[in-house]
């Protein structure tokens, strides 16, 4: 019997493991402009740090970038080639700013979406401070809430 039950756990971690998706490769990405220490600074407007998304891609790729919350859009077109890079910066400054400047619900979210799939990152920087971040697709941050 305890053999039995060594088996069907082993078999049903075997098919939890292989059935999750982990890639950094996706086509639906969401990501905050969180809190940086140099948000708060009147000179410039917004702060003196700023946000870049950084994209790679391995051929020519159409990427929107939306704040539903302020109705801003970008659209950028990757050229072609393997593992290109594109950046854009995201806004700071009013109407469309994204920045995260209180605690709580908001809906100053960033949306990222493409037609091929790419790898997306995130860095907030200043002269002295920086942070960045990989970006994992939306589908293996839903699929892992619900397991």
């Amino acid at each position: 019997m305890r053999k039995f039950i060594l088996l069907a756990i082993t078999v049903f971690t075997v098919l939890i493991t292989t059935a999750q998706d982990f890639s950094n490769k996706g086509k639906d990405f969401w990501v905050g402009y969180g809190y940086h220490e140099r948000m708060n600074a009147a000179n410039p407007p917004g702060g003196s740090q700023d946000m870049v998304l950084y994209f790679a891609t391995e051929q020519v790729t159409n990427i929107t970038i939306t704040i539903p919350g302020s109705g801003y859009t970008q659209n950028i077109t990757t050229p072609a080639g393997n593992n290109v890079i594109t950046s854009a910066i995201i806004p700071k400054t009013l109407p469309d700013d994204a920045r995260l400047i209180t605690e709580g619900l908001s809906n100053q979210g960033i949306h990222i979406t493409s037609d091929k799939p790419m790898v997306a990152y995130a860095h907030v920087y200043n002269q002295s401070v920086s942070g960045a971040t990989i970006l994992f697709p939306t589908n293996t941050w839903v699929g892992n809430i619900i397991q």
